[in-house]
């Protein structure tokens, strides 16, 4: 097992782990350099959804700007009551005109609009109301909110991702970004790189980029959610040729 023998990340590390960030996930070209929602179960849920295959847009277009108009429309400066969203369950129509998005969830079961209103409904009825109450989320709670028709791991973990939780997977996510950085400075392809090894690393490289160390980690998720996609749709395809 790999691991740094100081506290400190050796400078070699930082500049591979820089580089990476520059080449596949730059700040200039990501949308996702943004430090996600913490204290604010509402819009957690929300980007959650509406991210889910569409363009994350710029700082008031695509996703924020959904995210913007349920701001406007509760007028609060914290959202953190799902309770909010599940009150609109009898006609969850009135969030489509609220958000002025009529996007589908994948699958074309019900619009994202409908699907967050289950969805917050679904999370309250098994006690997740606030942003407080995820940090500590059990399997039967993840169960549950993957049971919806359009929704799934990726939107739960995209969803804990902004409130500042990590998964076992997304943490697997950070750690496969710092290990394909290091390769070139591993002579043996199968070093493996410490857990408790990345967090000290991208700290590092996010106090080198002048960001916080959400929005890098938040930009690096999303760049291996859309690789890992793009591994399993190879892989996919690769079958149907031979099958």
């Amino acid at each position: 097992m790999y691991s740094s023998v100081t506290d400190n990340c050796a400078s070699d590390e930082l500049v591979a782990v820089l580089l990476h960030i520059e080449s596949v996930a730059s700040q200039s070209c990501s949308p996702h350099w943004t430090p996600g929602w913490h204290g604010e179960s509402e819009v957690a849920l929300l980007d959650a959804i509406f991210s889910a295959r569409a363009p994350y847009g710029g700082p008031s277009s695509g996703v924020r700007a959904v995210i913007g108009r349920w701001r406007s429309h509760r007028g609060d400066n914290r959202l953190d009551d799902l309770t909010t969203l599940a009150e609109l369950t009898p006609d969850p129509d009135v969030l489509v005109e609220i958000l002025s998005n009529r996007q589908f969830v994948p699958g074309n079961s019900r619009t994202k609009a409908a699907a967050a209103v289950v969805a917050a409904q679904t999370l309250i009825s098994v006690g997740l109301r606030c942003s407080s109450d995820f940090e500590q989320h059990t399997r039967e709670q993840f169960d549950a909110f993957r049971a919806i028709p359009g929704l799934g791991e990726t939107t739960w973990d995209c969803m804990l991702m902004h409130l500042g939780v990590r998964t076992d997977k997304a943490t697997e996510h950070l750690r496969s970004f710092v290990a394909d950085a290091l390769e070139p400075l591993h002579q043996d392809p199968a070093t493996d790189i410490a857990t408790d090894h990345v967090p000290a690393l991208l700290e590092a490289a996010a106090d080198a980029l002048g960001t916080d160390l959400a929005s890098l980690e938040h930009a690096i998720w999303r760049y291996q959610h859309k690789v890992r996609r793009a591994k399993r749709r190879h892989s996919e395809a690769a079958l149907r040729s031979v099958g």
